[in-house]
């Protein structure tokens, strides 16, 4: 019998919600290595999501935009980023954690096409680049994705990125999160191994419950459960909202509390009533996307109304 690609936490939740069939013949679409047509997919990309852990283990969610080219996949098992094509800010978290915490989850999502690719592996860095090299590979369904446009022209002068941080989100910040249609969401098995994954729906889809606390439906998806799966081990979350029409990010790291079989009369889950809650410990605002726009072409006919 072939190794489940799934920890304990995956496999306790699919069979906890009844999809444990699902997702024991789904899961055979992780491998250690890409697909031959996912590196011309990867080779095309302006943007890559991160995520990465700080020396306390606490869970960070990043961006990272180049001209197409600034990452290229050198074969199935192995990733390159070109850091001086690297267009957002050099003061990302990111960078910082990447020094120490060598493994990383990586997302590659194409908003125009709603294609997307995850990839999580182990960085190791030289003047030029960053090398990914890779431990597990797969495709994720089109669902929730918000089709955007997505233009790079980068100044040619440096410039730098304001950053605040704040233990709490002020009320700018929680009037952002609500108008959100899409936000990005890192964890980990507890055992250092990262994931990355999307998450979207109509604007208003995240409920901010106060200054601290977060309320996110789970709607349905591909039955493998990586992200709940690494929560229910291992509670630490690092999310990132972006301002696509301001070019900036909120990342947020802190616990995340699933809510199971939750009354859902107006369905906010899509039918799963599933929620979890995000309880936050630190958030950084930047305007780390300079020189990028995008344009909003419609919203993901799935998401629940």
């Amino acid at each position: 019998m072939a190794q489940s690609p799934f920890h304990n936490g995956e496999l306790q939740v699919q069979e906890r919600v009844g999809e444990g069939d699902i997702a024991r013949r789904v899961g055979a679409i992780v491998k250690n290595s890409m697909p031959a047509r996912a590196l011309d997919f990867i080779d095309k990309q302006t943007m890559v999501i991160v995520s990465s852990q700080d020396e306390e283990r606490n869970i960070w969610t990043s961006m990272l935009v180049g001209r197409p080219g600034f990452v290229r996949a050198t074969d199935e098992r192995n990733i390159k980023i070109h850091l001086p094509s690297v267009v957002s800010s050099k003061s990302d978290i990111v960078w910082k954690n990447i020094e120490k915490e060598r493994k990383i989850g990586l997302l590659f999502i194409d908003l125009t096409s709603r294609k997307r690719l995850r990839v999580n592996g182990t960085v190791s860095i030289n003047k030029n680049d960053l090398l990914i090299s890779i431990e597990q590979a797969y495709p994720n369904c089109p669902k929730y994705i918000q089709r955007r446009e997505i233009e790079v022209t980068p100044s040619h002068t440096e410039t730098g990125h304001s950053i605040v941080r704040d233990s709490r989100l002020t009320t700018e910040l929680q009037e952002w999160i609500r108008n959100s249609d899409t936000f990005f969401v890192g964890s980990s098995d507890g055992n250092k191994n990262m994931d990355v994954s999307h998450r979207g729906g109509n604007p208003g889809f995240v409920e901010v419950l106060d200054d601290l606390t977060l309320n996110i439906p789970d709607y349905r998806g591909n039955s493998m459960f990586n992200t709940l799966g690494n929560f229910s081990i291992n509670p630490k979350a690092g999310l990132l909202f972006v301002d696509f029409e301001k070019g900036r990010t909120l990342q947020i790291t802190g616990k995340a509390e699933i809510i199971w079989d939750e009354k859902d009369v107006e369905e906010w889950t899509g039918g799963t009533k599933r929620f979890w809650k995000l309880i936050v410990a630190e958030c950084i605002q930047a305007d780390a996307l300079k020189g990028i726009s995008w344009k909003l072409v419609d919203y993901s006919p799935f998401n629940p109304k």
